[in-house]
């Protein structure tokens, strides 16, 4: 299973606090499945309807984050 990096659980959790009071669509790349899920799982988790993902050609995942 791939792990996510310290730095993209920390710019996520930033983000989160920066976004408190305005949600906005946020887009991250992550190297595939796996770390997309594990992303989406870190604290905050996202809810129903708060991510999309979808397949780059180069198998990369872009992940659509509501936060």
């Amino acid at each position: 299973m791939t792990q996510v990096s310290a730095t993209a659980a920390e710019t996520k959790k930033s983000m989160a606090r920066e976004a408190a009071a305005t949600k906005t669509w946020r887009h991250v790349i992550q190297p595939d499945a796996d770390a997309a899920a594990n992303y989406l799982n870190l604290d905050p988790a996202q809810g129903p309807g708060e991510a999309t993902i979808t397949t780059r050609p180069d198998g990369q995942i872009d992940v659509l984050v509501l936060l």
